[in-house]
């Protein structure tokens, strides 16, 4: 089986720390999203994932270290409602894990 390529949205996410995140459940009736702000040195990137599911943080360093975090485009699996996983390629204690229907650059989606 075929590896999942990386999702274009953010290139090497391992080398960011988790500055930010937030959760949002949805019990309003919106769509739930996980929002996470990362930081490099003076770089930030904000990505929102749409509809997060089996949303997992293990027990250990969290939030840092985070030198393992991927994020993987599934779309090709055809999965219904799943377009990205989020994971740790290097089983980092403390990792955090979900599944996603998709992800979005925050600062280009407030830009349009």
């Amino acid at each position: 089986m075929e590896r999942d390529p990386d999702h274009l949205i953010i290139d090497r996410p391992w080398e960011y720390s988790i500055a930010e995140l937030h959760y949002h459940s949805g019990l309003d009736g919106s769509e739930p999203f996980v929002d996470l702000v990362l930081q490099r040195d003076v770089v930030v990137r904000r990505l929102r994932f749409w509809s997060p599911r089996q949303f997992e943080i293990e027990d250990g360093c969290f939030p840092h270290p985070t030198h393992g975090m991927e994020i993987l485009d599934v779309s090709g699996r055809r999965l219904e409602g799943l377009g990205v996983w989020v994971s740790d390629f290097e089983g980092t204690q403390g990792s955090m894990t979900f599944w996603a229907r998709d992800v979005v650059d925050l600062d280009k989606l407030e830009a349009s």
